[in-house]
Protein backbone atom coordinates (compact mmCIF):
# COMPACT_ATOMS: atom_id res chain seq x y z
CA UNK A 1 0.00 0.00 0.00
CA UNK A 2 1.62 3.61 -0.66
CA UNK A 3 2.01 6.39 1.33
CA UNK A 4 -0.42 8.45 -0.42
CA UNK A 5 -3.08 5.95 0.07
CA UNK A 6 -2.76 5.37 3.30
CA UNK A 7 -2.82 9.46 4.01
CA UNK A 8 -5.93 9.49 2.05
CA UNK A 9 -7.46 6.62 4.07
CA UNK A 10 -6.42 8.61 7.22
CA UNK A 11 -8.00 11.96 6.15
CA UNK A 12 -11.57 10.48 4.64
CA UNK A 13 -11.55 8.67 8.79
CA UNK A 14 -10.92 12.11 10.36
CA UNK A 15 -13.36 14.03 7.95
CA UNK A 16 -16.12 11.02 8.54
CA UNK A 17 -15.48 11.62 12.62
CA UNK A 18 -15.66 15.42 12.04
CA UNK A 19 -19.00 15.49 10.19
CA UNK A 20 -20.70 12.52 12.57
CA UNK A 21 -19.62 14.90 15.72
CA UNK A 22 -21.01 18.49 13.71
CA UNK A 23 -23.83 16.71 13.03
CA UNK A 24 -24.39 15.42 16.46
CA UNK A 25 -24.03 18.88 18.23
CA UNK A 26 -26.71 20.32 15.54
CA UNK A 27 -29.14 17.56 16.86
CA UNK A 28 -28.38 18.47 20.12
CA UNK A 29 -28.55 21.94 20.56
CA UNK A 30 -29.06 23.18 17.01
CA UNK A 31 -31.76 25.96 15.78
CA UNK A 32 -32.69 26.83 12.79
CA UNK A 33 -30.34 30.26 12.63
CA UNK A 34 -27.06 27.62 13.58
CA UNK A 35 -27.90 25.57 9.91
CA UNK A 36 -26.18 28.15 7.76
CA UNK A 37 -23.09 27.87 10.18
CA UNK A 38 -23.54 23.87 10.17
CA UNK A 39 -23.56 23.70 6.31
CA UNK A 40 -20.51 25.88 6.29
CA UNK A 41 -18.44 23.03 9.13
CA UNK A 42 -20.11 20.17 6.83
CA UNK A 43 -18.23 22.31 4.04
CA UNK A 44 -15.09 23.35 4.82
CA UNK A 45 -13.77 20.36 6.97
CA UNK A 46 -13.61 18.15 3.66
CA UNK A 47 -12.59 20.46 1.76
CA UNK A 48 -9.53 21.44 4.10
CA UNK A 49 -8.71 17.43 4.02
CA UNK A 50 -8.58 17.64 0.05
CA UNK A 51 -6.43 20.73 0.73
CA UNK A 52 -3.89 19.01 2.92
CA UNK A 53 -3.68 16.04 0.92
CA UNK A 54 -2.86 18.25 -2.32
CA UNK A 55 -0.34 20.04 0.15
CA UNK A 56 1.36 16.50 0.34
CA UNK A 57 1.05 14.96 -2.61
CA UNK A 58 0.44 17.67 -5.49
CA UNK A 59 -0.28 16.26 -8.18
CA UNK A 60 1.99 15.44 -11.25
CA UNK A 61 2.60 17.72 -14.33
CA UNK A 62 1.69 16.50 -17.95
CA UNK A 63 3.62 15.93 -19.98
CA UNK A 64 3.52 14.76 -23.57
CA UNK A 65 5.04 11.35 -24.59
CA UNK A 66 8.87 11.98 -26.51
CA UNK A 67 12.42 11.02 -26.32
CA UNK A 68 14.75 11.74 -23.57
CA UNK A 69 18.17 12.97 -24.72
CA UNK A 70 20.84 11.91 -22.31
CA UNK A 71 23.83 13.36 -22.57
CA UNK A 72 26.97 12.28 -21.15
CA UNK A 73 30.79 12.88 -21.53
CA UNK A 74 31.97 14.00 -24.42
CA UNK A 75 28.36 15.21 -25.74
CA UNK A 76 28.91 18.81 -27.71
CA UNK A 77 25.24 20.31 -29.14
CA UNK A 78 21.85 18.29 -28.70
CA UNK A 79 19.53 18.20 -31.67
CA UNK A 80 16.30 18.48 -30.12
CA UNK A 81 12.50 17.62 -31.41
CA UNK A 82 9.20 18.86 -30.37
CA UNK A 83 8.30 17.09 -27.21
CA UNK A 84 11.94 15.95 -26.32
CA UNK A 85 13.21 16.47 -23.43
CA UNK A 86 17.41 16.94 -22.73
CA UNK A 87 18.87 16.13 -19.60
CA UNK A 88 23.11 15.95 -18.66
CA UNK A 89 24.19 13.71 -16.03
CA UNK A 90 27.06 15.17 -14.49
CA UNK A 91 30.18 14.02 -16.58
CA UNK A 92 28.49 16.20 -19.50
CA UNK A 93 28.38 19.65 -19.88
CA UNK A 94 25.67 20.68 -22.73
CA UNK A 95 24.01 24.47 -22.53
CA UNK A 96 20.29 24.05 -22.00
CA UNK A 97 20.38 20.83 -20.81
CA UNK A 98 18.87 20.26 -17.48
CA UNK A 99 21.54 18.78 -15.17
CA UNK A 100 20.69 15.53 -13.60
CA UNK A 101 22.96 13.39 -10.90
CA UNK A 102 21.78 10.40 -12.31
CA UNK A 103 19.94 8.31 -15.30
CA UNK A 104 17.50 6.65 -12.86
CA UNK A 105 16.64 10.41 -11.48
CA UNK A 106 15.95 11.55 -14.79
CA UNK A 107 13.79 8.74 -15.41
CA UNK A 108 11.55 9.29 -12.36
CA UNK A 109 11.18 12.74 -13.41
CA UNK A 110 10.19 11.78 -17.02
CA UNK A 111 9.05 8.35 -16.67
CA UNK A 112 6.11 8.65 -19.95
CA UNK A 113 9.72 9.12 -22.35
CA UNK A 114 8.99 6.88 -25.12
CA UNK A 115 12.84 6.00 -25.86
CA UNK A 116 15.99 6.88 -24.58
CA UNK A 117 18.63 8.57 -27.03
CA UNK A 118 22.29 8.77 -25.91
CA UNK A 119 24.37 10.95 -27.18
CA UNK A 120 28.56 11.36 -25.85
CA UNK A 121 30.39 8.30 -25.02
CA UNK A 122 28.22 6.65 -23.57
CA UNK A 123 26.51 5.30 -19.77
CA UNK A 124 29.35 4.73 -17.09
CA UNK A 125 28.34 1.49 -14.64
CA UNK A 126 26.30 3.96 -12.36
CA UNK A 127 23.76 4.42 -15.31
CA UNK A 128 23.52 1.00 -16.98
CA UNK A 129 21.32 -0.97 -15.08
CA UNK A 130 18.94 2.31 -15.56
CA UNK A 131 18.64 1.55 -18.59
CA UNK A 132 18.42 -1.99 -19.25
CA UNK A 133 14.72 -3.21 -20.83
CA UNK A 134 14.12 0.54 -22.32
CA UNK A 135 14.34 1.54 -25.73
CA UNK A 136 17.79 3.24 -26.89
CA UNK A 137 19.35 4.59 -29.36
CA UNK A 138 23.16 5.26 -29.23
CA UNK A 139 25.03 8.71 -30.69
CA UNK A 140 28.75 8.14 -29.92
CA UNK A 141 31.15 10.96 -30.22
CA UNK A 142 34.59 10.35 -31.58
CA UNK A 143 36.78 8.24 -30.42
CA UNK A 144 40.08 10.62 -29.02
CA UNK A 145 43.50 10.00 -30.52
CA UNK A 146 45.79 7.36 -28.81
CA UNK A 147 44.69 4.39 -26.81
CA UNK A 148 41.40 3.13 -26.70
CA UNK A 149 42.38 -0.22 -25.06
CA UNK A 150 45.04 -1.55 -22.94
CA UNK A 151 44.56 -5.30 -21.57
CA UNK A 152 47.13 -5.88 -18.98
CA UNK A 153 47.92 -9.21 -16.65
CA UNK A 154 45.85 -9.68 -13.45
CA UNK A 155 49.19 -10.77 -11.75
CA UNK A 156 52.50 -12.12 -12.90
CA UNK A 157 55.14 -14.76 -10.87
CA UNK A 158 58.39 -13.36 -10.46
CA UNK A 159 60.35 -14.32 -13.45
CA UNK A 160 57.43 -14.10 -14.73
CA UNK A 161 56.48 -13.29 -18.62
CA UNK A 162 53.23 -11.36 -19.14
CA UNK A 163 51.83 -9.59 -22.36
CA UNK A 164 50.00 -6.49 -22.67
CA UNK A 165 47.38 -5.36 -25.35
CA UNK A 166 47.42 -2.42 -26.89
CA UNK A 167 44.78 -0.66 -29.02
CA UNK A 168 45.24 2.43 -31.03
CA UNK A 169 42.81 5.31 -32.58
CA UNK A 170 43.17 7.73 -35.29
CA UNK A 171 47.21 7.06 -35.54
CA UNK A 172 48.67 5.76 -38.95
CA UNK A 173 51.99 3.73 -39.60
CA UNK A 174 52.18 3.76 -35.60
CA UNK A 175 54.89 1.77 -33.18
CA UNK A 176 54.15 1.16 -29.59
CA UNK A 177 56.56 0.37 -26.72
CA UNK A 178 56.74 -1.41 -23.69
CA UNK A 179 59.27 0.46 -21.14
CA UNK A 180 60.50 -0.48 -17.73
CA UNK A 181 60.31 1.07 -14.65
CA UNK A 182 63.55 2.66 -15.26
CA UNK A 183 62.37 3.95 -18.89
CA UNK A 184 64.30 1.18 -21.32
CA UNK A 185 62.22 0.07 -23.57
CA UNK A 186 61.91 -3.55 -23.85
CA UNK A 187 59.75 -4.51 -26.71
CA UNK A 188 58.55 -2.11 -29.45
CA UNK A 189 55.86 -3.35 -32.06
CA UNK A 190 53.96 -1.97 -35.05
CA UNK A 191 50.17 -2.00 -35.19
CA UNK A 192 48.42 -3.85 -37.21
CA UNK A 193 45.60 -3.24 -39.53
CA UNK A 194 42.88 -3.41 -36.68
CA UNK A 195 45.25 -1.04 -34.93
CA UNK A 196 46.52 -3.20 -32.43
CA UNK A 197 49.26 -5.10 -31.37
CA UNK A 198 50.67 -7.12 -28.32
CA UNK A 199 53.96 -6.55 -25.92
CA UNK A 200 55.94 -8.43 -24.25
CA UNK A 201 58.22 -8.00 -21.11
CA UNK A 202 59.00 -10.13 -18.08
CA UNK A 203 58.61 -9.64 -14.62
CA UNK A 204 61.24 -9.34 -11.95
CA UNK A 205 60.92 -8.50 -8.16
CA UNK A 206 57.53 -8.95 -6.46
CA UNK A 207 55.51 -5.97 -5.44
CA UNK A 208 53.96 -3.30 -8.14
CA UNK A 209 55.77 -2.44 -10.88
CA UNK A 210 54.92 0.56 -13.36
CA UNK A 211 55.81 -0.20 -16.66
CA UNK A 212 54.90 2.03 -19.56
CA UNK A 213 53.51 2.16 -22.92
CA UNK A 214 53.73 4.39 -25.28
CA UNK A 215 53.28 5.19 -28.75
CA UNK A 216 54.56 6.90 -31.43
CA UNK A 217 53.29 7.99 -34.91
CA UNK A 218 54.94 7.63 -38.44
CA UNK A 219 57.25 10.79 -37.58
CA UNK A 220 58.38 8.99 -34.41
CA UNK A 221 56.86 11.66 -32.26
CA UNK A 222 55.40 10.79 -29.07
CA UNK A 223 51.32 10.72 -29.15
CA UNK A 224 50.71 9.35 -26.00
CA UNK A 225 52.33 7.90 -22.85
CA UNK A 226 49.80 5.42 -20.62
CA UNK A 227 51.09 3.69 -17.36
CA UNK A 228 50.95 0.11 -17.39
CA UNK A 229 50.80 -1.21 -14.07
CA UNK A 230 51.64 -4.54 -12.96
CA UNK A 231 51.87 -6.94 -10.04
CA UNK A 232 54.17 -9.28 -9.48
CA UNK A 233 52.70 -11.71 -6.48
CA UNK A 234 55.61 -11.94 -3.51
CA UNK A 235 53.34 -15.04 -2.83
CA UNK A 236 55.01 -18.97 -2.88
CA UNK A 237 58.27 -19.03 -5.12
CA UNK A 238 57.73 -21.53 -8.00
CA UNK A 239 59.60 -24.53 -7.29
CA UNK A 240 62.14 -25.64 -10.28
CA UNK A 241 63.72 -29.16 -10.21
CA UNK A 242 66.61 -29.43 -12.91
CA UNK A 243 67.57 -33.03 -13.58
CA UNK A 244 70.80 -33.08 -16.21
CA UNK A 245 73.45 -35.64 -17.16
CA UNK A 246 76.11 -33.37 -17.09
CA UNK A 247 76.62 -29.40 -15.66
CA UNK A 248 77.01 -26.74 -18.27
CA UNK A 249 76.60 -23.30 -19.11
CA UNK A 250 73.22 -23.67 -20.09
CA UNK A 251 71.67 -24.53 -16.29
CA UNK A 252 74.62 -22.53 -14.88
CA UNK A 253 72.91 -19.03 -16.99
CA UNK A 254 69.32 -20.27 -16.27
CA UNK A 255 69.83 -20.64 -12.42
CA UNK A 256 71.46 -17.33 -12.48
CA UNK A 257 68.02 -15.90 -14.04
CA UNK A 258 66.18 -17.72 -11.88
CA UNK A 259 67.87 -16.92 -8.42
CA UNK A 260 67.52 -12.72 -10.16
CA UNK A 261 63.84 -13.79 -10.37
CA UNK A 262 63.17 -15.04 -7.13
CA UNK A 263 62.39 -18.72 -8.14
CA UNK A 264 63.27 -21.91 -5.88
CA UNK A 265 65.31 -24.43 -8.47
CA UNK A 266 67.41 -27.04 -7.61
CA UNK A 267 69.44 -28.34 -9.77
CA UNK A 268 71.27 -32.09 -10.02
CA UNK A 269 73.83 -33.49 -12.21
CA UNK A 270 73.99 -37.13 -12.25
CA UNK A 271 77.50 -38.63 -14.25
CA UNK A 272 77.56 -41.53 -13.99
CA UNK A 273 78.94 -44.39 -11.60
CA UNK A 274 77.35 -43.36 -8.96
CA UNK A 275 78.24 -39.99 -8.72
CA UNK A 276 75.86 -36.97 -8.93
CA UNK A 277 76.59 -32.87 -8.46
CA UNK A 278 74.93 -30.29 -7.79
CA UNK A 279 72.23 -29.61 -4.85
CA UNK A 280 71.53 -32.87 -2.53
CA UNK A 281 69.92 -34.73 -4.86
CA UNK A 282 66.09 -35.96 -3.88
CA UNK A 283 64.52 -39.29 -5.19
CA UNK A 284 61.84 -39.37 -8.06
CA UNK A 285 58.55 -40.18 -6.50
CA UNK A 286 55.27 -39.34 -6.43
CA UNK A 287 55.63 -37.56 -2.68
CA UNK A 288 58.50 -34.93 -3.99
CA UNK A 289 57.01 -34.47 -7.20
CA UNK A 290 54.46 -33.01 -5.49
CA UNK A 291 56.31 -30.08 -4.35
CA UNK A 292 57.54 -29.73 -7.48
CA UNK A 293 55.93 -26.79 -9.68
CA UNK A 294 58.26 -27.74 -12.92
CA UNK A 295 61.01 -30.78 -13.77
CA UNK A 296 62.94 -29.84 -16.51
CA UNK A 297 64.72 -32.69 -17.23
CA UNK A 298 67.28 -33.84 -20.51
CA UNK A 299 67.98 -36.79 -22.08
CA UNK A 300 70.09 -38.54 -20.22
CA UNK A 301 68.34 -37.45 -17.04
CA UNK A 302 65.35 -39.02 -18.30
CA UNK A 303 66.75 -41.78 -19.17
CA UNK A 304 68.55 -42.51 -16.05
CA UNK A 305 65.06 -42.21 -14.03
CA UNK A 306 64.24 -45.49 -14.84
CA UNK A 307 60.67 -47.25 -15.15
CA UNK A 308 59.69 -46.27 -12.04
CA UNK A 309 60.86 -42.70 -11.88
CA UNK A 310 59.19 -42.10 -15.76
CA UNK A 311 55.65 -43.22 -14.85
CA UNK A 312 55.79 -41.24 -11.37
CA UNK A 313 56.61 -38.33 -13.60
CA UNK A 314 54.22 -38.84 -15.76
CA UNK A 315 51.44 -39.33 -13.13
CA UNK A 316 52.80 -35.98 -11.30
CA UNK A 317 52.14 -34.11 -14.95
CA UNK A 318 49.00 -35.28 -15.00
CA UNK A 319 47.94 -34.42 -11.50
CA UNK A 320 49.33 -30.50 -12.38
CA UNK A 321 52.90 -30.49 -12.97
CA UNK A 322 54.80 -28.98 -15.69
CA UNK A 323 57.54 -31.02 -17.32
CA UNK A 324 60.16 -29.96 -20.09
CA UNK A 325 61.97 -32.06 -21.80
CA UNK A 326 65.17 -30.66 -23.14
CA UNK A 327 67.28 -32.63 -25.34
CA UNK A 328 71.44 -31.83 -25.59
CA UNK A 329 71.50 -34.55 -28.42
CA UNK A 330 69.72 -36.56 -30.73
CA UNK A 331 67.26 -38.88 -28.13
CA UNK A 332 67.62 -42.93 -28.46
CA UNK A 333 64.62 -44.38 -30.23
CA UNK A 334 62.97 -45.39 -26.66
CA UNK A 335 62.98 -42.25 -25.03
CA UNK A 336 61.37 -40.93 -28.40
CA UNK A 337 58.81 -43.60 -28.12
CA UNK A 338 58.09 -42.48 -24.42
CA UNK A 339 58.10 -38.30 -24.82
CA UNK A 340 56.07 -39.65 -28.15
CA UNK A 341 53.43 -40.98 -25.34
CA UNK A 342 53.26 -37.60 -23.43
CA UNK A 343 51.82 -36.32 -27.33
CA UNK A 344 54.98 -34.89 -28.41
CA UNK A 345 56.93 -36.58 -31.10
CA UNK A 346 60.26 -36.02 -31.75
CA UNK A 347 62.10 -37.16 -35.49
CA UNK A 348 65.37 -35.67 -37.25
CA UNK A 349 69.10 -35.95 -37.01
CA UNK A 350 69.52 -34.16 -33.72
CA UNK A 351 72.57 -31.71 -35.83
CA UNK A 352 72.87 -28.28 -33.96
CA UNK A 353 71.75 -25.37 -36.66
CA UNK A 354 71.83 -21.69 -35.89
CA UNK A 355 68.26 -20.20 -35.37
CA UNK A 356 67.86 -16.96 -35.74
CA UNK A 357 65.40 -14.73 -33.16
CA UNK A 358 62.54 -12.50 -34.73
CA UNK A 359 63.14 -8.70 -34.64
CA UNK A 360 60.38 -5.71 -35.03
CA UNK A 361 59.84 -5.17 -38.57
CA UNK A 362 61.74 -1.89 -38.61
CA UNK A 363 64.70 -2.95 -36.95
CA UNK A 364 67.61 -2.76 -39.10
CA UNK A 365 69.75 -4.00 -36.40
CA UNK A 366 71.23 -7.96 -36.76
CA UNK A 367 68.90 -10.46 -34.60
CA UNK A 368 70.51 -12.50 -32.40
CA UNK A 369 70.71 -15.61 -32.92
CA UNK A 370 70.15 -19.35 -30.68
CA UNK A 371 71.59 -23.04 -31.51
CA UNK A 372 68.71 -25.93 -31.72
CA UNK A 373 68.57 -29.38 -32.85
CA UNK A 374 67.34 -30.24 -35.99
CA UNK A 375 64.77 -32.05 -34.93
CA UNK A 376 61.36 -31.86 -36.34
CA UNK A 377 59.01 -31.39 -33.31
CA UNK A 378 55.37 -32.87 -34.06
CA UNK A 379 52.18 -32.68 -31.74
CA UNK A 380 48.44 -33.16 -32.25
CA UNK A 381 47.54 -30.17 -30.18
CA UNK A 382 51.09 -28.73 -29.70
CA UNK A 383 51.27 -25.03 -29.20
CA UNK A 384 54.75 -22.82 -29.84
CA UNK A 385 56.78 -22.13 -26.92
CA UNK A 386 58.63 -19.60 -28.79
CA UNK A 387 59.26 -18.77 -32.93
CA UNK A 388 62.59 -18.26 -34.04
CA UNK A 389 62.99 -15.43 -37.31
CA UNK A 390 61.18 -17.93 -39.42
CA UNK A 391 58.10 -18.58 -37.46
CA UNK A 392 59.24 -22.25 -37.34
CA UNK A 393 58.82 -23.26 -33.29
CA UNK A 394 61.60 -23.48 -31.59
CA UNK A 395 59.27 -25.31 -29.11
CA UNK A 396 56.04 -26.73 -28.41
CA UNK A 397 53.99 -27.50 -25.25
CA UNK A 398 50.56 -29.16 -24.90
CA UNK A 399 47.83 -30.18 -22.01
CA UNK A 400 48.54 -33.44 -20.23
CA UNK A 401 45.39 -33.90 -17.82
CA UNK A 402 46.06 -30.83 -15.07
CA UNK A 403 49.32 -30.66 -16.39
CA UNK A 404 51.42 -29.16 -19.45
CA UNK A 405 54.43 -30.83 -20.93
CA UNK A 406 56.76 -28.89 -23.36
CA UNK A 407 59.43 -29.80 -25.53
CA UNK A 408 62.66 -27.39 -25.97
CA UNK A 409 65.08 -27.84 -28.78
CA UNK A 410 67.17 -24.60 -28.11
CA UNK A 411 70.58 -25.90 -26.73
CA UNK A 412 72.68 -22.66 -25.61
CA UNK A 413 70.47 -19.85 -24.97
CA UNK A 414 73.04 -18.56 -22.61
CA UNK A 415 74.88 -16.83 -25.41
CA UNK A 416 72.05 -14.49 -26.12
CA UNK A 417 73.30 -13.16 -22.18
CA UNK A 418 76.87 -13.28 -23.09
CA UNK A 419 76.07 -11.53 -26.56
CA UNK A 420 74.09 -8.21 -24.73
CA UNK A 421 71.07 -9.59 -25.33
CA UNK A 422 69.99 -10.78 -21.77
CA UNK A 423 66.88 -9.16 -22.00
CA UNK A 424 66.32 -12.15 -25.03
CA UNK A 425 67.20 -14.85 -22.90
CA UNK A 426 65.51 -13.33 -19.52
CA UNK A 427 61.89 -13.52 -22.28
CA UNK A 428 62.13 -16.85 -23.41
CA UNK A 429 62.69 -18.41 -20.15
CA UNK A 430 60.07 -16.74 -18.04
CA UNK A 431 57.84 -17.92 -21.25
CA UNK A 432 58.53 -21.06 -20.83
CA UNK A 433 58.28 -21.26 -17.23
CA UNK A 434 54.74 -19.07 -17.13
CA UNK A 435 53.39 -21.89 -19.42
CA UNK A 436 54.09 -24.57 -18.24
CA UNK A 437 54.62 -24.42 -14.25
CA UNK A 438 52.10 -26.03 -12.33
CA UNK A 439 48.37 -23.45 -11.92
CA UNK A 440 47.01 -22.26 -8.71
CA UNK A 441 44.26 -24.95 -7.50
CA UNK A 442 41.95 -22.09 -6.24
CA UNK A 443 40.53 -19.09 -8.75
CA UNK A 444 41.09 -15.81 -6.89
CA UNK A 445 38.23 -13.56 -7.00
CA UNK A 446 38.03 -11.36 -9.46
CA UNK A 447 37.96 -6.79 -10.11
CA UNK A 448 36.85 -4.96 -12.72
CA UNK A 449 38.14 -1.95 -14.18
CA UNK A 450 38.69 0.34 -11.19
CA UNK A 451 38.79 4.32 -11.59
CA UNK A 452 38.37 6.53 -8.24
CA UNK A 453 34.94 7.41 -6.87
CA UNK A 454 33.57 4.73 -9.81
CA UNK A 455 31.68 1.62 -9.37
CA UNK A 456 34.17 -1.20 -8.96
CA UNK A 457 32.68 -4.68 -9.11
CA UNK A 458 34.13 -7.78 -7.17
CA UNK A 459 33.39 -11.29 -7.41
CA UNK A 460 34.14 -14.66 -6.29
CA UNK A 461 33.69 -13.87 -2.51
CA UNK A 462 33.92 -16.94 -0.77
CA UNK A 463 34.76 -16.02 2.80
CA UNK A 464 34.90 -12.38 4.84
CA UNK A 465 35.98 -9.71 2.27
CA UNK A 466 38.02 -6.31 3.11
CA UNK A 467 39.67 -3.88 0.70
CA UNK A 468 42.23 -1.69 2.33
CA UNK A 469 43.52 1.51 0.32
CA UNK A 470 46.91 3.06 0.00
CA UNK A 471 46.80 4.86 3.79
CA UNK A 472 45.72 1.73 5.57
CA UNK A 473 41.94 2.83 5.25
CA UNK A 474 39.84 -0.19 5.01
CA UNK A 475 36.15 -0.75 3.10
CA UNK A 476 33.96 -4.24 4.10
CA UNK A 477 32.22 -4.60 1.27
CA UNK A 478 28.59 -6.95 1.71
CA UNK A 479 27.94 -9.84 -0.90
CA UNK A 480 24.68 -9.29 -3.15
CA UNK A 481 22.35 -11.93 -2.13
CA UNK A 482 20.94 -11.32 -5.57
CA UNK A 483 24.53 -13.15 -6.55
CA UNK A 484 24.47 -15.95 -4.76
CA UNK A 485 26.36 -18.11 -7.46
CA UNK A 486 28.77 -15.62 -8.14
CA UNK A 487 28.71 -13.79 -4.33
CA UNK A 488 29.55 -10.20 -6.20
CA UNK A 489 29.96 -6.69 -4.06
CA UNK A 490 31.32 -3.54 -5.16
CA UNK A 491 33.10 -0.40 -3.56
CA UNK A 492 33.91 2.94 -4.71
CA UNK A 493 37.23 3.63 -3.65
CA UNK A 494 37.69 6.87 -2.81
CA UNK A 495 41.85 7.36 -3.93
CA UNK A 496 43.90 6.34 -6.53
CA UNK A 497 46.80 3.71 -6.19
CA UNK A 498 47.04 -0.14 -5.50
CA UNK A 499 44.28 -1.58 -3.15
CA UNK A 500 44.28 -4.75 -1.83
CA UNK A 501 40.97 -7.08 -1.92
CA UNK A 502 41.72 -9.83 0.90
CA UNK A 503 38.84 -12.51 1.54
CA UNK A 504 39.81 -15.25 4.43
CA UNK A 505 37.59 -18.00 4.56
CA UNK A 506 37.78 -20.94 6.67
CA UNK A 507 40.89 -22.44 5.43
CA UNK A 508 42.66 -20.19 3.47
CA UNK A 509 43.19 -16.41 2.82
CA UNK A 510 43.17 -14.78 -0.59
CA UNK A 511 44.88 -11.67 -1.22
CA UNK A 512 44.18 -9.55 -5.00
CA UNK A 513 46.06 -6.39 -5.27
CA UNK A 514 44.34 -3.99 -8.09
CA UNK A 515 45.12 -0.09 -9.27
CA UNK A 516 42.65 2.35 -8.97
CA UNK A 517 43.22 5.18 -11.40
CA UNK A 518 42.08 8.45 -11.80
CA UNK A 519 39.11 9.69 -12.85
CA UNK A 520 40.62 11.13 -16.04
CA UNK A 521 43.50 8.81 -16.71
CA UNK A 522 42.91 7.13 -20.03
CA UNK A 523 40.83 9.08 -21.58
CA UNK A 524 40.53 7.00 -24.71
CA UNK A 525 40.37 3.45 -22.94
CA UNK A 526 37.50 5.00 -20.55
CA UNK A 527 35.21 6.50 -23.96
CA UNK A 528 35.77 2.91 -25.81
CA UNK A 529 34.65 1.15 -22.44
CA UNK A 530 31.66 3.21 -22.16
CA UNK A 531 31.45 2.57 -25.86
CA UNK A 532 31.34 -0.59 -25.39
CA UNK A 533 28.72 -0.95 -22.55
CA UNK A 534 26.38 1.57 -23.58
CA UNK A 535 25.83 -0.66 -27.56
CA UNK A 536 24.91 -3.47 -25.89
CA UNK A 537 21.88 -2.05 -24.26
CA UNK A 538 20.78 -0.36 -27.78
CA UNK A 539 17.19 -1.66 -28.66
CA UNK A 540 14.03 -0.83 -30.17
CA UNK A 541 11.60 -2.67 -28.39
CA UNK A 542 10.96 -1.59 -24.81
CA UNK A 543 10.81 -4.45 -22.04
CA UNK A 544 7.45 -3.10 -19.64
CA UNK A 545 8.69 -1.81 -16.47
CA UNK A 546 6.28 -2.65 -13.50
CA UNK A 547 6.23 -0.77 -10.58
CA UNK A 548 7.19 2.88 -12.85
CA UNK A 549 7.64 5.67 -10.54
CA UNK A 550 5.74 9.01 -10.85
CA UNK A 551 6.51 11.66 -12.94
CA UNK A 552 7.33 14.79 -11.49
CA UNK A 553 4.75 16.81 -9.04
CA UNK A 554 3.42 20.11 -9.21
CA UNK A 555 4.03 22.58 -7.03
CA UNK A 556 2.56 22.40 -2.97
CA UNK A 557 2.86 26.30 -2.54
CA UNK A 558 -1.01 26.84 -3.77
CA UNK A 559 -2.57 23.85 -2.08
CA UNK A 560 -0.63 25.08 1.26
CA UNK A 561 -2.47 28.41 1.16
CA UNK A 562 -5.87 27.52 0.20
CA UNK A 563 -5.26 25.38 3.03
CA UNK A 564 -4.50 27.76 5.03
CA UNK A 565 -7.12 30.12 4.65
CA UNK A 566 -9.80 27.09 4.62
CA UNK A 567 -8.21 25.86 7.78
CA UNK A 568 -8.75 29.74 9.25
CA UNK A 569 -12.06 29.62 8.41
CA UNK A 570 -12.69 26.60 9.92
CA UNK A 571 -10.95 28.27 13.03
CA UNK A 572 -13.20 31.09 13.23
CA UNK A 573 -16.50 29.12 12.94
CA UNK A 574 -15.65 27.01 15.31
CA UNK A 575 -15.22 29.68 17.77
CA UNK A 576 -18.37 31.30 17.30
CA UNK A 577 -20.38 28.38 17.51
CA UNK A 578 -18.91 27.44 20.83
CA UNK A 579 -20.23 30.52 21.84
CA UNK A 580 -23.27 30.68 20.13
Amino acid sequence: MSLSLIVALLLVAAVAASTLRLVLWWQKSGTERSLPRLAALLALTPLSAVLLYLTLFPPPLATAPGTLIVATRGAKAVDAQAGDRVVALPEASVAGAEGVPDLATALRLYPDAARLTVVGEGLTARDLPSAQGRALRFAPSPLPRGIVRLDLPKRVAPGGAFRVGVTVNGVKSATVELLDPAGVVVDTQTLDAAGAAVLSGAARAAGPVSFSVRVRDAAKSVVETAEAPIWVDEGRAARVRVIAGAPGPEIKYLRRWAADAGIDMQAQFALGGGIAAGDPPQPVTAATLSETDLLVIDERGWEGLGDSGRAAVASAVRSGMGLLLRPTAAPSDATRGQWAALGLRVSGTGEPVAAALPMPPDSKDKPPSVTRLSLRLDSADGVPLALDGTHQPLGLWRAEGRGRVGLWAVTDSFGLTLSGEAVRHQDLWSGIFSTLARRPQTAAPTVTPARVHQRVSLCGLNGEAEVLDPHGGMLRPLVDPATAEARCAAVWPAQTGWHLLRVTSSDTVQAVPFPVLAADALPGVRALEAREATYAQVSDAATPVTGAAEGRRGAAWPWFLGGLLVSGALWTLERARRKG
